[in-house]
């Protein structure tokens, strides 16, 4: 509306100014009026020339007063060209990064497909899993309902087999082999060998011991075709806590008899662990007690025998384990004996007689002792 109505006043202004210029010509035509030393018909012209200038010049002038595109299109065209190059260079950048864009959309889209594709696969896999776990948990039930089913079982029959040996221990007669707790046999391992190397030295240990006992009168049990019989649980536990020590560390496994076991019979037995410990350094005194000499036969060796018991039941406090049928660690020389009895019964006074080790003594002994006897000053 407002543009009409500009478009119209422009016009009616044009109209008057042309008249008025039309009005003036006329005058100065008839009036014969010079302006510049022009003639009259000049002059005219120049009047009329002048009046369509300042029809231009009002035409603009209003223009550009009421309009801000026509102020922008006379005054402005240089800088709106400068914009329109900038714009159209942005308008150029943007389309390439919108390329660019659109291209690694295209392959974010190809990969989240591949994904999604992934993700139904496991889903469905998850799904799989879940019902073969549902499965294994029905069956971890019924396995544990069977396996405590088996361990009353066992415990039921460990039981009968307690009272049945207590009772057989009453009632078998025959001749005695091993007494009940009596060390069989013995062997070192070292500590942190593999489960499978313990294993089998201890099934070496076992076929070795078989044949010596199978000697000293012990028979093959007819249902396992063993010597030995030994609790599952017993030899898995040896093995791992063997396994479990430090490869520094050497443990004594002592195979001993579980009851009295009579000849003709097979061997229930277990074992018993203990370490290796170095219990006496050489040359260590054990023991030291002062002996008086006497004239009355045997009183010497007599008190010596009691002072070597004295060191026999030391020993096996400190952990020698002593030899099974005479419960003895170790022994001295006999000769040794012999003079120190003899130095002592022709001594005047009384002597300090100490038990000295000759070597470094470890638990598994033997104990294998020096007596040394000197005047008490």
């Amino acid at each position: 509306m407002y543009s009409f109505i500009l478009i119209f006043t422009l016009i009616i202004i044009s109209g008057l100014i042309a008249s008025i210029g039309d009005y003036v010509g006329l005058k100065i035509g008839k009036k014969r009026v010079s302006v510049f030393g022009l003639r009259p018909h000049y002059t005219a012209i120049f009047v009329t020339i002048v009046t369509g200038i300042l029809i231009a010049i009002i035409t603009i002038t209003v223009l550009t007063i009421s309009s801000q595109d026509v102020r922008t299109a006379l005054f402005g065209m240089e800088e709106l060209k400068d914009q329109l190059s900038y714009l159209s260079q942005e308008v150029e950048s943007r389309n390439i990064q919108l390329s660019s864009l659109q291209e690694d959309l295209k392959q974010k889209s190809s990969q989240l497909q591949e994904i999604e594709e992934k993700f139904q696969q496991l889903s469905q896999e998850i799904k799989d899993k879940t019902v073969q776990l549902t499965d294994l948990l029905s069956v971890r039930e019924e396995l544990i309902k069977e396996k405590d089913k088996l361990a009353k079982e066992v415990e039921e029959l460990n039981n009968t087999i307690k009272a049945l040996y207590t009772g057989i221990t009453w009632m078998r007669e025959g001749e005695v082999i091993f007494g009940s707790d009596e060390q069989i046999a013995l062997i070192v391992i070292q500590g942190g060998k593999t489960a499978e190397e313990i294993r089998a030295e201890l099934i070496k240990f076992l076929n070795e011991s078989s044949a010596s006992v199978l000697s000293m009168g012990a028979a093959i049990d007819e249902r396992t075709n063993q010597v030995f019989i030994i609790a599952q649980q017993n030899f898995d536990d040896i093995v791992e806590s063997i396994h479990n020590s430090n490869s520094d560390k050497h443990w004594v496994v002592r195979l001993l008899s579980a009851i009295n076991v009579l000849k003709g019979e097979p061997i229930l037995a277990y074992f018993s662990l203990m370490e290796n410990k170095l219990v006496f350094q050489k040359n260590e005194v054990i023991i030291t007690e002062e002996i008086t000499g006497s004239q009355i036969s045997g009183e010497v060796e007599k008190n010596l025998m009691s002072l070597l018991r004295k060191v026999n039941l030391l020993a096996v406090e400190k952990g020698i384990i002593s030899e099974p049928r005479t419960s003895f660690v170790g022994y001295v020389s006999a000769v040794n004996l012999y003079n120190v009895v003899k130095n002592i019964e022709e001594s005047a006074g009384t002597m300090r007689v100490s038990v000295i080790s000759l070597d470094d003594t470890w638990s598994i002994g033997p104990l294998r002792v020096r007596i040394e006897a000197e005047p008490v000053s």
